[in-house]
């Protein structure tokens, strides 16, 4: 059921950026001015529309903002091949950089770390033709964590 559906009172919004969203402790002021803090056990994640805190008077929902990305589209790509052949290469690069990425149906979203340029380059500099590479503000990781592409330090 929808967060909007199950309030009774007040709907109050939080932000929490796809980058905090698996932080253990958070601590921030709702939309409303409600100083608020979340603890969270291991491994939880706080997704688009999670209720954190809902009685007969306030409900306070997660809202993932939009922020910047680099929006990949693959949908171009003639075979099934190429396309997995692209998307391997482009995870690795940015994971690599210790980037996540996203994968929403044949377009990869990486969030903006560094420069358009840097960011466009890193694409280009792969060599894996014509691809359709364009900036947008979109809610990244609103039902589950980025993906880490790279390698782990341990």
């Amino acid at each position: 059921m929808d967060a909007v559906q199950r309030c009774a009172g007040t709907l109050d919004f939080i932000d929490v950026p796809w980058a905090e969203a698996g932080k253990r402790r958070l601590r921030r002021r709702t939309k409303a001015g409600l100083d608020f803090a979340v603890s969270m056990e291991h491994s939880q994640y706080l997704f688009h529309g999670a209720v954190l805190f809902d009685n007969e008077d306030h409900t306070v929902v997660v809202c993932r903002p939009e922020e910047l990305a680099l929006i990949v589209d693959l949908s171009q790509t003639s075979s099934v091949p190429d396309i997995v052949r692209q998307a391997a290469l482009i995870g690795h690069a940015f994971g690599n950089q210790h980037v996540p990425v996203e994968v929403d149906g044949c377009s990869i979203l990486v969030p903006m770390l560094s420069s358009e340029d840097l960011m466009t380059k890193t694409v280009r500099d792969l060599k894996l033709g014509e691809l359709s590479l364009r900036f947008d503000f979109v809610r990244l990781g609103a039902s589950c964590p980025l993906l880490m592409t790279g390698h782990a330090h341990e």
